[in-house]
């Protein structure tokens, strides 16, 4: 399992929240697991995105892909997202 971190600036959090919906079955397709959106306090147009994938390859295909591209352009998302990919250290009770 690894986790996917991607940041990005969007032109309309309103406009690109529906695209992100629908691209759940691409997502699926490459092994995702389930996604956390956040975006920042006092700015709402910056994205976080928190995703659990089942395998590192399969997620570094879907963000090379082209779907992933044409999506990222329908739902205004401005530049290039940054993605980092996460293996998990530990986990800690609150």
């Amino acid at each position: 399992m690894i986790y996917v971190l991607v940041r990005f600036t969007v032109e309309d959090l309103a406009k690109w929240k529906p695209v992100f919906e629908e691209a759940a079955s691409l997502r699926k397709n490459f092994g995702s697991m389930g996604v956390r959106a956040f975006s920042k306090a006092g700015s709402a147009n910056e994205v976080v995105v928190l995703g659990e994938y089942a395998d590192k390859e399969k997620a570094v295909q879907m963000f090379q892909s082209q779907e992933f591209r044409e999506a990222t352009q329908r739902a205004g998302v401005k530049g290039t997202p940054e993605v980092a990919f996460l293996d998990e250290v530990f986990s800690l009770p609150a």
